[in-house]
């Protein structure tokens, strides 16, 4: 299967500049939008230029972007084809090959995150006075576990409830954010809640499915989970969201510890013994 794509952006990336390794990391995590789109768009779809799309290209080996785009058309196909001839040998065996297929989404997740990133979202999380977390549907289930914890960790954060909650950016304090779940099929209300507070500038995290989603064109920080291609379905995703979830709570109980801000619910973190 021709995947030199793949390898030859995973080589490069760490010592591209900016601009091209967002470009990288978005042809690891959403291969299928350079398989059916032009650069113009692939590059307005992830804020760069065309021409930084086309300077990627050549920067990892190829003539131009139609012959990436060949290639990855050629090894989506083909992907396509050994997942369909794995299913039908390995149906006795499905339980095993769940499990692995969520071992390799988070394996490849942990080789395009975006370092910078995770940072400035927990230092935006630490500096506000109010963090609000909100999803609906099946994003739902992610806001609830995600604001419980991080309640327990800095003690100001809330899930958005629509029904009680209307008006509620109106009154956050100004050192405030609020982070979005946004999932595929993508509520409605969600995208009205990240344009609203973008509009009334209160910084915005989305915590999504692609980078492509309607939720990230409003986020100042965008944090994209990674699928295996040609997957919307909800349940590939439930692990990664999960495990990203964690390292950021991990991360935010070890700069509450290091900067002295415990708060009296944090005491549920610790474990026995590490307090005396």
């Amino acid at each position: 299967m021709n995947r030199e794509y793949v390898e030859k952006t995973k080589q490069k990336l760490p010592e591209m500049t900016k601009g091209l390794k967002k470009v990288g990391e978005y042809l690891l995590a959403e291969p299928i939008v350079f398989a059916i789109h032009p650069a113009k768009k692939v590059g307005s779809m992830i804020d760069v230029s065309e021409t930084m799309v086309i300077r990627f290209c050549h920067y990892i080996g190829y003539r131009g972007y139609s012959e990436l785009q060949k290639e990855v058309r050629h090894h989506l196909m083909n992907l396509e084809r050994v997942n369909d001839k794995e299913n039908v040998l390995t149906r006795d065996n499905n339980f095993k090959n769940f499990i692995d297929d969520d071992v390799k989404n988070l394996k490849q997740m942990k080789n395009i995150i975006d370092a910078e990133v995770f940072n400035n979202v927990v230092e935006k999380i630490l500096e506000s006075e109010k963090v609000v977390v909100a999803g609906y549907y099946h994003s739902f289930s992610f806001a609830h576990w995600f604001s419980f914890n991080l309640n327990y960790i800095v003690g100001n954060a809330s899930l958005f409830r629509p029904e009680s909650d209307a008006g509620i950016l109106e009154l956050m304090p100004e050192k405030s954010c609020i982070i979005i779940f946004s999932f595929f099929r993508y509520a409605v209300d969600t995208i009205r809640l990240a344009e609203e507070a973008k509009k009334k500038g209160v910084p915005v995290i989305v915590i999504t499915d692609s980078w492509a989603s309607p939720a990230a064109e409003y986020a100042d920080f965008v944090i994209s989970i990674y699928s295996s291609e040609h997957s919307n379905v909800l349940l590939q995703k439930g692990p990664i969201t999960m495990s990203i979830m964690n390292s950021i709570l991990s991360e935010l109980i070890d700069q509450v510890q290091n900067r002295g801000k415990i708060q009296p619910t944090f005491k549920y973190y610790i474990k026995d013994g590490e307090n005396e």
